[in-house]
């Protein structure tokens, strides 16, 4: 029962994040029409995904010098 609830949570998490993105950029629309939306919520998404790119990347650089895959990381003890 426990497996068949993780993988349920695990198919139905992408959706949730999404309806609550889509909800997210309604109510940021709305302010913005409105004129009430603070300064720092009108950040460019794409500045967002380099960051997270560029994050994503370290990780792997992280993991490359400090895992051991079987061949061994250049740290890996």
């Amino acid at each position: 029962m426990r497996v068949v609830l993780l993988i349920l949570a695990l198919v139905l998490a992408p959706f949730g994040a999404f309806f609550l993105w889509a909800w997210a950029v309604k109510i940021k629309q709305e302010r913005k029409i409105a004129g009430t939306l603070p300064s720092w919520q009108d950040m460019p998404m794409t500045w967002l995904g380099i960051a997270g790119f560029a994050c994503a990347i370290l990780g792997f650089i992280v993991m490359f010098f400090t895992q051991n895959q079987g061949y061994g990381g250049l740290f890996a003890s």
